[in-house]
């Protein structure tokens, strides 16, 4: 490529299984720090992508690109030329190389892009040769970078490792200015340091008070990694060294103070460490420790570089850190307007999931409620405020309270937003909301449905998944006084599935079809379990939602004097010490008026450990529900702490008194267990399996 007059050329080798082709390798002179390292196969204006789906060389120029991807401008703010040939033989595929050229020519030279076909030729040889031999070419992480002479390059203080190194800065600051949270911005420094500055080990420790708090680490010793999560500031060692005096610090291999960091001694011998406060201004934020071979030594005369590490991680860490608290704030005062637990009438099975927005701290107005109806029925209810930001959070505040009070009073579903209507409208805030709401009687499984704009529950049963049909949805509240809706019968057969959303689901109801027209969604399908699956399927996509999303699943078991039977519940008060007594005794009692008094000594161990760790950990009211079902027992036990539990391996001494186990031992007795969010905090269930002499018995 130097022939060629390139300022940067880069081998991009296809990813299996995905539709990306990412470099390899990256040839660069000081110019050319700016190659990209990752191109979607079917892109239309780079011209890697366009070599690999034609087999042709092909060209591009910098106001093609930016125009279609205008952040590229940062890593290359020059005019330049782009040109790529396809590295295929005749029964391979292996990738293509493209070359770089600053130029503010309307194109590349014709004499130009034939040396590139000829030079992409003889690699393909060489690459044949090896993938013959059982050496195909491997696509890594972070690509390979090395040094060439060109334009722009010299310059006496440069070492052979101030390009590459200068290259890797520059492509980890890019990332970093995307990065929204502070696990992506040590993941991708982790991956940076290690594969990039070619580091033996990494650590990085942020400041969590008086303390540094492991956030990442690779190529350490376990005991390391333990000795450095939680050290306290005022402990000597190479990090509180570092932050204390604000400056980078050098430990040679023999030195006692990074003694047993590394997995074995061969690799201590060989390596030094590199530590590095990360400072905002004269402000810490943390330290990164960097382990390297004795060969690369002059790494530490490269010292702008190092201390520019230092600085874009440190800023990256400060912005997430304050987007993460910020978003918190919010996420937290939004599920304070949410309900703080669903109720579990008998006869009907219920669950909830809210997921915020992943743009933005702002807040949202989507809402959901389960509310019992003065008849003896139930009033499920779903809406979405129009807007995310403060304004729709206080109206959706407003109108979810009203609309229970409206369904206190015992007015049907289309009175209830008729009312909700007039509110908004009267409120003067230039807002709409949709709002759906369903009454159901358990005892008969009758209801009625009536719509303010919103889109209609699926209706799941074991033979179809459809949109509830016979309705006409009315206008969303807030655009016309005096509006009328219309409700409309409905019939809901024992086993049904009720599915409400907002609009924050994109595609849910795809997600919810199923894969066959029958046995779709059996009666005995666990809610908690689905929900976690649907909520996570939005979760997954690799995109930021701008809209919130709520989700209501509402199971009809039938009728409630049957559910009765076999339904149970309690609530335990947030400072009841004696709250976990009391229910195992009535636990104890419940299962012996059902017939299973055998079963009691497995289910009073596991609900004891866990109405144990909703109170101490919950700090809030706890309720019990437990469900007999003809094969099983299922226990639920809901808080409002909305931190999710966790199974503990290996307990801290604090946590060895009652409690500190229960997750343990539920994982290793119950035949099925889990915890998931619902409503403003999360639901703890288990299950244990009927004996067969007892089923025997009952039947």
């Amino acid at each position: 490529m130097r022939d060629l007059g390139a300022v940067a050329a880069t081998v991009f080798l296809p990813v299996p299984g995905t539709s990306e082709l990412r470099a390899a390798v990256v040839a660069v002179t000081p110019l050319g720090v700016g190659s990209v390292e990752r191109v979607s196969l079917d892109d239309e204006v780079y011209p890697s992508a366009q070599a690999w789906r034609t087999g042709r060389a092909a060209t591009a120029c910098s106001t093609d690109i930016t125009a279609v991807h205008p952040d590229i401008s940062v890593l290359a703010p020059f005019p330049y030329q782009v040109a790529s040939a396809p590295l295929f033989s005749a029964t391979r595929r292996f990738g293509t190389i493209t070359g770089f050229w600053v130029s503010a020519a309307g194109e590349v030279h014709r004499e130009v892009l034939d040396g590139l076909t000829d030079l992409a030729g003889d690699l393909t040889v060489l690459l044949d040769e090896l993938a013959d031999r059982g050496m195909p070419p491997d696509v890594p992480q972070v690509p390979a970078v090395v040094a060439v002479e060109g334009e722009g390059a010299g310059g006496e203080s440069m070492t052979s490792w101030t390009v590459p190194l200068t290259y890797h800065l520059n492509r980890l600051a890019t990332l970093l200015a995307g990065a929204v949270r502070t696990r992506e911005v040590v993941q991708l420094a982790v991956e940076r340091v290690l594969n990039g500055f070619l580091a033996r080990a990494v650590t990085i420790c942020l400041h969590d008070a008086d303390r540094l708090s492991l956030a990442g680490a690779s190529g350490c010793s376990a005991e390391f990694m333990r000795a450095a999560d939680g050290m306290p500031l005022g402990r000597r060692s190479p990090e509180t060294e570092a932050v204390a005096q604000q400056r980078h610090r050098v430990y040679d291999s023999a030195d006692p103070r990074t003694m047993g960091r590394l997995p074995d001694a061969a690799m201590e011998d060989d390596c030094f460490w590199i530590v590095l406060p990360l400072l905002v201004g004269h402000r810490s934020v943390g330290v990164l420790s960097m382990a390297f071979s004795r060969q690369r030594r002059d790494i530490v005369s490269e010292q702008a570089t190092l201390t520019a590490l230092a600085t874009v991680l440190a800023r990256a860490v400060e912005r997430t850190q304050m987007y993460e608290a910020q978003h918190e704030l919010a996420e937290g005062l939004q599920l304070a307007l949410l309900p703080r637990m669903l109720p579990q009438p008998a006869g009907i099975v219920s669950t909830s999931r809210y997921a915020s927005a992943t743009t933005g701290i702002e807040l949202g107005g989507d809402w959901y409620d389960l509310i019992g109806l003065p008849t003896g029925g139930v009033a499920m209810v779903i809406g979405d405020v129009q807007g995310h930001n403060p304004a729709a959070a206080v109206v959706m505040g407003q109108l979810s309270s009203a609309v229970r009070a409206y369904v206190a009073e015992g007015h049907g579903p289309g009175v209830v937003l008729a009312r909700a209507n007039q509110l908004l409208v009267g409120l003067d805030t230039d807002l709409f909301a949709t709002c759906c709401c369903v009454w159901l009687d358990p005892d008969t499984g009758r209801g009625q449905i009536a719509s303010a704009g919103h889109p209609l529950p699926l209706i799941c049963s074991d033979v179809s998944t459809a949109p509830f049909s016979g309705l006409d949805i009315g206008i969303p509240l807030g655009i016309e006084a005096g509006a009328r809706y219309e409700a409309a019968e409905l019939d809901v057969a024992p086993g049904t599935l009720l599915a409400f959303f907002t609009d924050g689901m994109v595609g849910f109801g795809r997600n919810l079809e199923p894969e066959s027209p029958t046995a779709a969604y059996p009666d005995d399908i666990d809610l908690e379990s689905l929900g976690d699956q649907l909520i996570g399927r939005r979760e997954s996509l690799r995109v930021r939602h701008a809209d919130d999303a709520a989700l209501l699943l509402v199971r009809y078991k039938g009728p409630s004097a049957e559910a009765r039977r076999n339904t149970r519940q309690l609530r335990i008060h947030r400072r009841d010490l004696l709250g976990a007594r009391r229910t195992r005794g009535m636990l104890r009692k419940w299962l012996d008026g059902w017939g299973l008094a055998d079963m009691a000594d497995a289910e009073e161990l596991l609900v004891s450990e866990v109405v144990t760790n909703g109170l101490v950990h919950g700090d809030s009211d706890v309720y019990v529900c437990v469900r007999r079902y003809p094969e099983r027992v299922r226990v639920e036990v809901r808080d409002s702490d909305p931190h999710p539990a966790r199974t503990v391996t290996i307990p801290r001494e604090e946590d060895q008194a009652e409690g500190g186990r229960g997750l343990v031992i539920v994982s290793a007795l119950a035949s099925a267990w889990g915890n998931s969010p619902s409503g403003r905090g999360k639901t703890v269930w288990f299950e244990l399996p009927i004996p067969d002499n007892l089923r025997a018995l009952d039947s």
